[in-house]
């Protein structure tokens, strides 16, 4: 909004549809201001419990390190992803990626010449795979999402603490004005009106 205001009734007229609009968009902005931050701390239990499941994970395979550290098979090889499938869906205006499944490359694994441990040992590696791709997944998420968050937070605010404030003074000092004016007129009038009678009395 402009410093300097113009004292007339269009600008009172033009403030007066700026208030309307201000007042109609602070609500929406507050309404998206909450969905986005019920969506970040579902977003930020859901990463926690990711990264808890993956080192867990990674606690319960350390038993494997020494054994999957003979030269006997490449597990990198066998757990290979061939793509990732993920879905939109949007909040509150932003679009972000649902994860939906992962395809690994198909892999031939003689079973009867390699060590028992490698058929779970894919399982883990392959699961894995997956909830650290979750993991990215989620954390990109979480950026576009708080990103947003804090722009629906900057236009609520400063709706609520500026732009209504300013426009509601504006609109008091143009009223103020434009109600001295017309009394200021009225006083005129009257006193123009009492002249002529005077001047009529006198002749």
């Amino acid at each position: 909004m402009a410093d300097k205001i113009l004292m007339n009734k269009n600008s009172l007229a033009a403030l007066k549809t700026e208030l309307k609009e201000y007042n109609t968009a602070l609500p929406v902005f507050e309404m998206k201001e909450q969905q986005l931050k019920e969506a970040v701390q579902a977003i930020e239990h859901g990463i926690e419990r990711l990264k808890k499941t993956i080192e867990h994970t990674n606690e319960e395979t350390r038993k494997w390190v020494a054994v999957m550290a003979e030269d006997t098979i490449d597990l990198s090889d066998i757990a290979k992803i061939k793509s990732i499938i993920t879905e939109k869906r949007e909040i509150a205006g932003v679009t972000i990626q649902i994860f939906s499944n992962m395809a690994f490359e198909a892999t031939e694994i003689d079973f009867f010449a390699t060590p028992l441990w490698v058929d779970a040992a894919m399982e883990v590696v392959r699961e894995q795979k997956i909830n650290r791709t979750l993991l990215e997944i989620e954390e990109e998420n979480i950026a576009l999402l708080r990103e947003e968050l804090a722009e629906a937070r900057r236009m609520k605010n400063a709706l609520k603490e500026v732009f209504i404030p300013d426009t509601i003074e504006n609109i008091r000092k143009i009223e103020i004005y434009l109600g001295d004016v017309e009394r200021l007129a009225i006083g005129c009038a009257k006193l123009v009106k009492k002249k002529k009678q005077y001047k009529t009395e006198v002749l």
